[in-house]
């Protein structure tokens, strides 16, 4: 019995999971520990192969031997680090960067399977949780780090109180680690939960090392939502599992526990599963889990706890839950075979498994033998799949405080669980065969909380401990020792005390005794050490008498000491007494059975048993092996002859060196009894000792030395000079041969379908091919006379030749030299488009073509079911081929094109810089589409017309065939809804037995039967012949009168015709030049989906002050706001005035004073809207340094609003600001929300606003107009179609007395002052806008050469002037070439320009222009039409205009921008309205304020509360932020850029209403482009309104409390403002105050006239 294990505790006051096993130590030795200078452990690591302990801790690395001793240490931390920006952190562009702890996240050996660990890798949170290599002998030493990480090597969490946890694999060689990493709100976005990462660069693909790169991730929709704790990472057989808790979307959106599993050989993920686990009794969270075994089977054991409501905050009940790893699997099969096969539900059609993570895919309904196929998934299965049924669990231990680790061991066939709680005490736990517990104990209490992991280690913070499990020295007798059932301890017999199995003396193991007349059985009892064991006893009647060291029947022994022995049932506890005169002493020994007809089927198998085991072969009427006192017939002195059965292979070369084995029976007791005599035909054969079977089976190595002809013959053998065996079947030699090799070249990449022609191929059976330049062939089919290989990879083209080896014969194809050629390239393949079901033949070069398609419901990012279809290319030569394209589902989805030339493949967009698109199947339309099948009437020499849809899609006439029965219908025209084709003059016959022909169309592959066609010809009938001739003369007359007739009207005709082609052209050219616009437009949308990340985001976010934010919110759009003002008074007055408004700031807090003015300004009719917002921000500022009362009065006047439309229209309050105290509400909501916006609405906000001007600036902008071509607004979409370029110039930026150029991207279509803003914008990146000097106060220079200096402008002398319009320059006028040189200088006194009277930014763009000497300027297009055309013209003149495009082709833009920007719309909406975070308290009590009153004034229509709140916060707070980024941050925000904020806040607002929203035809662009997203986001708002009415009320204490925080803000100019309105309604509030019963009480008129006379000298009745 192995050493009781120790166990390492690292002692402090916070404790982090971690337990590994450590080498046994004496039982004796007390506990020994290590105190790590105070710091904060994290992670504990051994390395088995040294026995070394490395522990991770906050700032630091420790390395630790088995005893404990320091060996070397290492700092990790801390670092100058934010979770807000981006490695490598300058302290210039990331302010908020300071001084940050590194908590260690992982700690994990890089180690090969089967070697030696490599190094060790950490990973800690700062640097968005960046991995490094560190020496495992010195941890202090890096291996490697990198100074400038890109975001895909960002691995664990930059947050302490986030999970990570990993684990190490070797797939194909190659050392890889699978995270599991947790959501955090701050740090870069799109971070899968799960991911694969290399551990060594790949140059291949430009990968760094933690690079998930090119491998597979779990992508998840919104990961907030689902919030992810990861609790276990392990690696089991072929599969990696993770343990960990989430939100359960799919149900109840409560917290439940899971294990998903990979199949460690998936790098894109394909195999992903996961099942919830279920832990009877509420049990919901995974605190700890670890993989150990029970009853020799793996099993999972999870420490669960009881959650807070639907959060993810445990309580302390935890509970021990057990999973077998088997029913795991099971069930995590069973998920992948439901989701596979039968659509994910079960046979009663409920769902049991389904695609989770908000991925755009469903289960399918695949073959039934699709997951034997593809037990790891493949690109056509589904994935992620989740299973909705939970594996059971019944807790098999419970505990308070809660457990936080989990370990087990095992211990002689039984499983010890060993907890750690937070209290800081160790319980090891024994289970029974069912899970549960059989006992359990209390190791050791500590002052801290405990955790564990493993065997043996437990981690704490500061202090490390050795701590001994088994603790057997406290039983002093053997009775009391077996009850306590302690697997590490037993009762020592002979020291007759309670030890562990090393501390127990040894003695000499008893002889062995045999059992006669019994059947052998197998009993096993343990030397000397007696303990608690379940055994199967055997059925005889046996007992074990130690001293006399006998088996005996008898029940006692001769010396009296006598083990019992009895049948009795499994799992029975067996106690050993003996009774001395000394002691109670157990005893236990070793007894071994043998049967000897076990294994032993012939003569020669008994013979080879062991003599001293009595086993003979006896002769009986049925032979067998049996104990030599049991054969009563006699036993046989000798074996029957060899018996050969099988012999293969049948063939072998001349050479010999193949292996031949040969079965057979009675072959010998010993490999020397037949080494020397086999042979085979003839040939004398050296058999393999190491290959040979007693008696049924070896290999022999056939060689022949000299042979000139081929032989053939039987195999004998002879054993020991007994009689021969002889096989039946004939062994021959032979001479394989090699004639030619079939094709003789192919591509440097391999794959190339080699065959080999000869004779004799199968020649040995089991053939190896080879070539010497060849890397390897794999072999597909062998025949006699053909051998089909693939070849390989070559490094360099050339001839090499084949050789095939057969044993130790070797063929070389001399003759024939396969040849490397250089791979083939496509230059071109046309056409670009095909039907589903039309196979369509014209695309150029070299080989097969495969496309790869998707049904319908699959997305771009995840593909529920594919399948791979092709068609081979024929007509190939050396630079063109025909390739048909291959036939695939209507309504599918195309993934991928290709064209496949052996191991080349190359995907169709790489050739032509645009994707193969497939179109719906035409349709072609009966002849006679009123009675199907009934012929249509056909005169010769005219045209059939066939009607249909979609003919040239994809297709154009030539690819067209018509047949009329047995001849061809020639095609004439073919448009998209018309075929007319030409029949023959003659009525065809008809192809099949009907009488008349039938039409059918073929399109590629695509076959159509339009029914039959009857021809009209004239029936010949007996006339008389002078009938004939009168009929004739008529006729002439009217032939006459027709010719004339015609002849008048061919004149008419003919120009009729002339106007029909000329029209038929120029819709065909309209036709054209739409389908050139609109392929444009579509290769725009698919390429402008590129990666922001690397320009939004940047070096921080320039947040405005408070007071700067305050400023702009209280009074948009105001120059001079109080805020920034000082009071202007002279000298002599101020201390009056002040002393008077200081007056006017005490009447303004009592409540009656303050209430009574606001009603009375406000029924004034000269108090306009404008004044009411202006009187409500300076009452704000004034009441700033007191918001308590504000809110008070604030909460007072709402009181009022909401009595005065109870009586109206209660759903029209707070729609529109119309009082003072909405105005109030809006400022209100702006102060107590001003922490949101910069904790955690604001950076979503700032990536938008950055990617909304990226995106605008990459496309080019009227100037004067403001029309840009990628925007949402429909109305500011430049429609019309400008070619322009990117130019890079090269930038002479000054930095210090160096001056360093800088790329900056424009377009040459730029204006000059648009070019020096983007310049302005690149080379103050990240810096306030304020900061910067203004685009008007610099020139931009163009500099060539040593004296090439040329100042541009937007306005000069070079000015294109063409009648009453001119022109602003632009970089494509000046000429500006790709690369050229520019500077900003200072702009000189003298210098003027178009600027003098244009300015770009916030300023309206210029509609009509200043005249400038009667001309009018333009950018890129002209904004209206010329002046002299009348009015009543321009209508027509617009028509004239839409005749030459059409506009409406050019709204695809509004949809690439919008894809474009969809990921930072949803961070910003998820953000503003996710409730993963607490909602600001100011929401929560100013939600159920209008709670309150809806339920005061018995108002219970619930779309009426909901409109109030979106009043109230998202239409008067969110939506004035979103549109007005400006308020928040210090930016420039563009016409442009205004007007995407504005379709965007547009959304917000639909999102927010409660009516349904319903779009149509005649819906406005701006609302059809997010008519999908708009029900989704409704969603969020509706979670969020339901989320906060059932959260907490919000507290009044906390309310008041958060509001003193904020406040301090008094402002003398705002007092003097509003005493302002004082003066202008002097009178009228002098009289209200009167009026008041209570105001006269107060005084309140008589204190405002005495204010009055202080500020301006005011005569009063004082």
């Amino acid at each position: 019995m192995p050493a009781p294990a120790s166990l390492l505790l690292l002692l402090a006051i916070l404790w982090w999971p971690l337990v590994l096993p450590l080498a046994p130590g004496h039982l004796q030795s007390p506990p020994t520990f290590i105190t790590l200078n105070g710091s904060h452990l994290n992670h504990l690591l051994l390395d088995t192969h040294s026995s070394h302990i490395y522990v991770g801790a906050v700032n630091v690395l420790y390395h630790l031997s088995p005893d404990l001793q320091l060996l070397s240490w290492g700092k990790t931390g801390p670092k100058l680090d934010s979770p807000d920006c981006l490695p490598p952190i300058d302290p210039t562009d990331c302010t908020q960067a300071e001084t940050t702890d590194n908590t260690n996240k992982l700690l994990l050996l890089e180690e090969i399977k089967g070697g030696d660990p490599l190094s060790l890798i950490v990973c800690g949170t700062v640097l968005q949780g960046i991995c490094e290599k560190r020496s495992l002998e010195n941890v202090s030493q890096v291996l490697y780090k990198t100074d400038n990480p890109v975001d895909t090597q960002y691995v664990a969490a930059n947050n302490p109180r986030v999970s990570t946890v990993g684990v190490v694999v070797e797939q194909k060689g190659v050392l890889l680690m699978l995270v599991g990493r947790g959501y955090t709100s701050k740090g870069p976005g799109g971070i899968p939960p799960i991911t694969m990462r290399r551990l060594t660069p790949v140059a291949r693909y430009s990968a760094p090392a933690f690079s998930h790169e090119e491998l597979g991730k779990l992508v998840v929709g919104s990961y907030s939502e689902y919030n992810n704790h990861f609790v276990k990472a392990f690696h089991h057989n072929n599969y990696v599992y993770f343990v960990f808790s989430r939100r359960d979307m799919w149900g109840k959106r409560e917290y439940r526990t899971y294990v998903s599993r990979l199949c460690v050989g998936d790098p894109n993920f394909y195999s992903y599963v996961e099942v919830p686990l279920s832990c009877g009794g509420g049990y919901n969270l995974a605190q700890a889990a670890v993989l150990g075994y029970h009853r020799e089977q793996p099993t999972l054991f999870v420490a669960m706890a009881m959650g807070q409501a639907s959060t993810p905050t445990p309580t302390d009940r935890t509970a021990l839950c057990v999973y077998k790893v088997e029913e795991l699997d099971k069930a995590l099969h069973g998920a992948q075979l439901l989701c596979y096969t039968q659509e994910g539900k079960d046979a009663n059609n409920k769902e049991k498994a389904y695609i989770e993570y908000e991925v755009s895919s469903s289960c399918l309904k695949l073959p039934q033998d699709s997951l034997n196929e593809y037990p790891c998934g493949g690109e056509h299965t589904p994935s992620p799949i989740a299973s909705a049924i939970a594996l059971e669990a019944t807790p098999a231990f419970t505990w308070t405080p809660p457990i936080t680790a989990v370990t087990t061991a095992t211990e002689v066939g039984h499983t010890i669980v060993l907890l750690g709680d937070k209290n800081g005490r160790l319980h090891k736990v024994f289970l029974h065969a069912n899970g549960t517990v059989a006992s359990s104990c209390i190791l050791s209490v500590s002052n801290s909380r405990t955790v564990l992991r493993a065997s043996d280690l437990c981690v704490c913070v500061f202090q490390v401990t050795k701590l001994h499990v088994a603790q057997c020295e406290k039983h002093l007798d053997c009775h009391t020792c077996l009850s306590n059932r302690d697997p590490y301890c037993g009762w020592c017999s002979l020291e007759g005390r309670y030890l562990s199995s090393p501390d127990c003396c040894y003695t000499p193991t008893p002889a062995l005794s045999t059992l006669p007349s019994h059947q052998a059985a197998p009993l096993v009892l343990h030397k000397h050490l007696i303990i608690w064991k379940s055994f199967t006893y055997s059925m005889w009647p046996c007992h074990w008498c130690v001293k006399d060291e006998l088996c005996t029947h008898d029940k006692s022994c001769p010396r009296q000491h006598v083990i019992y022995n009895s049948r009795v049932s499994v799992l029975t506890v067996l106690y050993l007494l003996v009774v001395s005169s000394l002691r109670l002493i157990c005893v236990c020994v070793t007894v071994q059975l043998y049967d000897c007809s076990v294994g032993q089927s012939d003569c020669s198998q008994c013979r080879a048993v062991a003599g001293n085991y009595g086993c003979v072969w006896c002769a009986d009427e049925t032979p067998g092996c049996v104990y030599n006192q049991s054969c009563t017939s006699g036993t046989m002195d000798t074996c029957p002859p060899p018996l050969i059965t099988e012999v293969e292979p049948l063939t072998g070369p001349l050479e010999g060196g193949i292996l031949l084995t040969i079965q057979g029976s009675n072959l010998g007791q010993s490999f020397q009894d037949i080494q020397a005599g086999v042979t085979v035909a003839g040939v004398t054969c050296r058999p393999l000792p190491e290959a040979y079977r007693i008696s049924t089976r070896y290999n022999s190595s056939v060689k022949i030395t000299a042979s000139a002809n081929a032989t053939a013959g039987p195999v004998v053998i002879t054993v020991r000079g007994s009689e021969k065996g002889e096989s039946q079947q004939t062994f021959s030699y032979q001479n394989p041969q090699l004639s030619r090799i079939v094709p003789e070249k192919g591509p440097l990449a391999g794959g190339t379908m080699l065959t080999l022609h000869g004779s004799q191929l199968l020649t040995g059976q089991r053939t190896e091919q080879s070539s010497d330049q060849i890397a390897g062939l794999q072999t597909f089919l062998v025949s006699d006379t053909r051998l089909i290989c693939r070849t390989s990879h070559s490094n360099q083209t050339g001839r090499v030749p084949v050789k095939v080896v057969f044993g130790k014969a070797e063929r070389i194809l001399d003759s024939v030299l396969f040849s490397y050629m250089e791979d083939p390239v496509i230059t071109d393949a046309t056409p670009t488009e095909s039907f589903y079901g039309y196979v369509r033949s014209r695309l150029i070069i070299h080989a097969k073509m495969k496309i790869q398609k998707c049904s319908r419901r699959c997305s771009s990012a995840y593909v529920s079911f594919c399948l791979q279809i092709q068609e081979l290319c024929t007509n190939v030569t050396s630079e063109r081929m025909i390739c048909k394209s291959p036939m695939v589902e209507p309504k599918s989805r195309i993934v991928r094109v290709w064209f496949e030339m052996d191991n080349v493949h190359i995907d169709f967009h790489t050739i032509k810089n645009k994707l193969f698109t497939y179109h719906p199947n035409p349709d072609l339309f009966q002849l006679n589409s009123e009675s199907r099948g009934t012929p249509i009437r056909f005169k010769p020499g005219g045209v059939l017309a066939v009607e249909g849809k979609g003919l040239t899609l994809a297709m154009n006439r030539d690819e067209v065939v018509a047949q009329l029965g047995d001849k061809e219908c020639v095609i004439k025209t073919l448009d998209n809804t018309h075929l007319y084709c030409e029949p023959p003059e003659e009525q065809p016959l008809a192809l099949d037995d009907s009488d008349l022909p039938k039409l059918k169309v073929l399109m590629g592959s695509l076959a159509f039967d339009l029914g039959p066609v009857q021809y009209d010809n004239d029936l010949h009938s007996l006339v008389p012949l002078a009938a004939q001739i009168g009929l004739a003369a008529g006729a002439a007359v009217v032939v006459l009168i027709v010719l004339v007739i015609i002849l008048m009207y061919r004149r008419k005709s003919k120009q009729a015709l002339r106007d029909y082609k000329k029209v038929l052209v120029q819709l065909e050219t309209l036709e054209i030049n739409v389908g050139d616009q609109c392929r444009k437009e579509f290769t725009d949308l698919m390429t402008e989906m590129m990666d922001l990340s690397s320009d939004v985001g940047g070096p921080g976010i320039p947040f405005l002050d408070y007071r700067t934010y305050a400023e702009r919110v209280f009074f948009p759009g105001q120059k001079g706001a109080p805020l920034s003002q000082n009071l202007d008074l002279p000298d002599s007055r101020r201390q009056t005035v002040e002393q008077g408004l200081g007056q006017l700031n005490n009447l303004l807090n009592n409540r009656l004073f303050l209430i009574r003015f606001i009603h009375t300004l406000e029924v004034q009719q000269s108090f306009s809207q404008r004044d009411r917002g202006y009187v409500a921000s300076l009452l704000t500022m004034a009441l700033h340094d007191k918001l308590e009362y504000f809110t008070d009065v604030m909460k007072t006047l709402l009181g009022d609003l909401v009595q005065q439309y109870v009586t109206k229209n209660p759903k029209l309050m707070l729609r529109r600001t119309e009082t003072v105290v909405e105005k109030m509400l809006t400022n209100w909501m702006s102060i107590c929300l001003y922490s949101f916006l910069k904790e955690v609405a604001g950076e979503p906000l700032y990536k938008l606003y950055r990617a909304i001007k990226y995106q605008v600036d990459k496309g080019p902008v009227d100037a004067v107009t403001g029309k840009a071509k990628r925007t949402l607004n429909d109305s500011h979409l430049l429609r019309e179609d400008i070619e322009y370029c990117s130019v890079t110039l090269t930038v002479l930026v000054k930095s210090g007395v160096e001056v360093q150029p800088c790329p900056v991207k424009v377009l040459d279509t730029d204006t000059i002052t648009q070019v020096k803003d983007k310049i302005l914008d690149q080379i103050y990146k990240g810096a306030a806008f304020s900061q910067r000097p203004a685009a008007d106060s610099l020139d931009l220079e163009w500099r060539s050469g040593q004296a090439g200096h040329l100042t541009l402008s937007d306005d000069d002398v070079t000015a294109i002037i063409q009648g009453r319009w001119k022109r602003i320059n632009t970089l494509q006028h000046y000429k500006v070439p790709d690369g050229a040189t520019v500077a900003l200088i200072p702009r000189s006194q003298s210098s003027l320009g178009v600027n003098q009277f244009y300015q770009t930014g916030e300023k309206t763009p210029m509609l009509e222009g200043e005249e400038e000497e009667g001309l009018r300027l333009w950018h890129l297009v002209k904004p209206s039409e010329d002046p002299e055309i009348p009015k009543h013209r321009k209508s027509s003149m617009r028509e004239r205009e839409r005749a030459k495009a059409i506009p409406e082709i050019y709204l695809t833009r509004l949809l690439s921008m919008k894809g474009t920007l969809q990921k930072f719309v949803d961070d910003v909406f998820v953000a503003i309205l996710s409730t993963k975070w607490p909602p600001p308290i100011a929401v929560r009590f100013f939600f159920d304020f209008l709670d309150d009153m809806a339920e005061k004034h018995g108002i219970d229509d619930p779309e009426t509360v909901h409109i109030w709140k979106t009043n109230s916060l998202p239409l008067r707070f969110w939506v004035n932020i979103l549109k007005n980024p400006q308020f928040v941050f210090d930016v420039q925000v563009t016409d442009s850029v205004d007007a995407v904020l504005s379709v965007i806040a547009q959304t917000f607002i639909d999102s927010c209403t409660t009516s349904e929203h319903k779009v149509g035809r005649d819906s406005p662009v701006n609302k059809l482009l997010y008519a999908r997203e708009i029900p989704r986001y409704k969603q969020l708002v509706e979670r969020y309104y339901s989320d906060i009415h059932n959260a907490v009320s919000g507290c009044y204490q906390e309310m008041n409390s958060t509001l003193t925080e904020l406040s301090g803000m008094n402002n003398l100019v705002a007092l003097h403002e509003l005493y302002k309105y004082i003066n202008k309604y002097y009178d009228q509030i002098i009289m209200s105050l009167e009026e008041d019963a209570a105001g006269q009480k107060m005084q309140l008129a008589y204190r405002l006239q005495q204010v009055a006379a202080l500020v301006e000298n005011k005569v009063t009745d004082l």
